[in-house]
């Protein structure tokens, strides 16, 4: 495995947990990833806001490729979640077997491990999502 720069991962840290969103002060429509200039309309009037972490699953696919040493996250759920700012993003679902996905769930954004240097190298964390628990 590619072993990643430690200053790198912690100059992006901000992107790898929080889901950075731009919403145009023009327009007033909301875009992924975050960007000085709106998408849509061209305005560079934007401010970046942080996403609530929360949505539903619009469709997912089940993945069985295998990475070498990745065998213990299979088979992986990745998802279109539309969030509830409105914006529409990819998404690995975690903490669910393939069965238990059903399209329109409501999720939620967790912090989980992404990957690590090696045994005893650096572990690195991001945002991955999980079925909100009906309460």
């Amino acid at each position: 495995m590619l072993k990643n720069s430690i200053s790198i991962f912690w100059r992006k840290r901000s992107n790898y947990y929080r889901i950075k969103l731009t919403k145009c002060r023009k327009c007033g429509r909301i875009s992924y990833p975050a960007r000085e200039r709106c998408p849509y309309c061209g305005s560079n009037d934007v401010e970046h806001i942080d996403s609530s972490g929360h949505g539903k699953i619009l469709n997912y696919t089940v993945s069985y490729y295998r990475r070498e040493g990745d065998a213990e996250n299979m088979p992986r759920i990745v998802a279109l979640v539309r969030l509830d700012e409105g914006v529409v993003i990819p998404a690995e679902i975690v903490d669910s077997s393939p069965e238990e996905i059903k399209e329109g769930m409501e999720v939620e954004a967790v912090l989980r491990r992404l990957n690590s240097d090696d045994p005893y190298g650096l572990i690195y964390y991001g945002l991955k999502f999980t079925p909100v628990l009906n309460k």
